[in-house]
């Protein structure tokens, strides 16, 4: 499904935007695509990474001694 949106960008960085695209090869539409995408990845990377280490920061919640089994076993049989 896509979506239409509409946003008011100042001249300087309208000119700017339009450049990249040129230089791309791409239109201004899918420079801003690309970009939405790469920086709504970059922000789920760095939440996980957040959660991540607050998981590292509690002991009870980073002892994998109860896990090593299982996972023995899903890397022999896998």
């Amino acid at each position: 499904m896509l979506h239409t949106l509409t946003i008011r960008l100042p001249d300087r960085i309208y000119r700017a935007a339009r450049n990249m695209a040129d230089r791309h090869g791409i239109s201004l539409n899918r420079l801003v695509q690309e970009t939405l995408a790469e920086r709504a990845g970059k922000s789920v990377e760095a939440r996980l990474k957040r959660s991540y280490d607050l998981l590292a920061d509690d002991a009870r919640e980073s002892d994998v001694e109860d896990a090593l089994p299982v996972q023995a076993e899903a890397i022999l049989l896998g």
